[in-house]
């Protein structure tokens, strides 16, 4: 059975994205917040980058963080699982 999908519209570095989304999941405007955050905190920081190298940066430095918060989730896991 096919989901029924939200169209949520999110901008960011003013341009506009219209994402589709299961209705019930709140995450697409606070994933919209936290990337804008980090946009603007290096657009403080770097004045002269362009959009796109900002856009750029910004995923970079979350992916980046995403990876060392997937690091972490799995050396706590195996630590559980060697208790259990």
């Amino acid at each position: 059975m096919p989901l029924d999908l939200d169209r949520t519209r999110v901008e960011v570095l003013g341009e506009v994205f219209y994402i589709r989304a299961d209705p019930q999941n709140k995450n697409i405007l606070k994933t919209r917040d936290f990337l804008n955050q980090q946009i603007s905190a290096l657009e403080s920081r770097f004045p002269s980058l362009s959009a796109k190298r900002l856009a750029i940066l910004a995923a970079f430095n979350m992916a980046d963080e995403l990876a060392r918060l997937r690091e972490d989730y799995d050396q706590l896991a195996s630590i559980l699982d060697k208790k259990a």
